[in-house]
């Protein structure tokens, strides 16, 4: 069975940093895109041949960084990869380029009825996943306890610390970290690598489901240590590798 192609149109390119690129898309091909909050869309490439003739595109996974409930728009988050097939292309775009993906693809939803704290551990480009669960059902249960700790190398690499700040207005119990792994000496925050910080959590008392979005080897450390050594509840643990 062939998979929609849905067109979106650029509204917005905003560069949070060197490294982070974030496009806000507008859907124009079809009255809306329904999806749920933890999955991912393929941003088809184009490609071209030596001769410039047209080839089959690239397929890329990006998971959507906004709510569910906008059936119209949704914002998609991009690092940069050297020689990427995908950065080159989206580094290059202007704005007002028409886009094709097709999706939605993935199945790491958000859990309900969910547990009384909710621990998000997400690397380089990964909170678009965390930001899209906490958007999505923030109005529904804002009374739990929502702890994220973002990891990132310097202070330079810091983004969407406004709109942690607007979510933290809105959730009473919302805390977030950003860890940094190499920061300078000005640095006052977390420092080292986010599983670093498992100890300082009361995931054993506590009802507690994990999501873990990025590095691969970060999501390896929390998963030996909270289901192999902790012996913790392999059904209220979630990883999705986006190195």
């Amino acid at each position: 069975m062939s998979r929609i192609i849905y067109n979106y149109k650029i509204n917005k390119i905003t560069d949070h940093t060197k490294q982070i690129r974030e496009l806000d898309l507008q859907i124009i091909s079809h009255p809306e895109f329904k999806f749920r909050a933890g999955q991912f869309v393929m941003l088809h490439v184009p490609q071209t041949d030596e001769n410039g003739q047209p080839m089959k595109a690239a397929l890329r996974a990006y998971s959507i960084a906004t709510t569910e409930h906008d059936l119209q728009k949704f914002r998609l988050i991009f690092k940069f990869v050297d020689n990427g097939v995908a950065s080159k292309y989206v580094w290059g775009l202007k704005g007002d380029e028409i886009l094709n993906f097709t999706g939605p693809f993935g199945k790491v939803f958000f859990q309900e009825p969910p547990t009384e704290q909710i621990v998000f551990f997400n690397t380089g480009s990964g909170i678009s996943q965390h930001f899209c669960y906490l958007e999505s059902k923030m109005k529904q249960y804002p009374e739990l306890k929502y702890k994220m700790y973002f990891g990132l190398r310097y202070e330079e690499d810091i983004y969407y610390r406004e709109e942690l700040e607007a979510l933290k207005k809105q959730l009473p119990n919302f805390e977030y970290h950003y860890v940094l792994s190499r920061p300078t000496e000005k640095w006052t925050g977390k420092k080292g690598y986010i599983q670093n910080f498992l100890p300082e959590i009361d995931y054993k008392n506590t009802p507690t489901t994990f999501y873990l979005c990025g590095n691969g080897a970060m999501i390896k450390d929390v998963k030996h240590q909270v289901l192999e050594v902790d012996g913790f509840d392999k059904t209220r643990f979630w990883a999705e590798a986006f190195d």
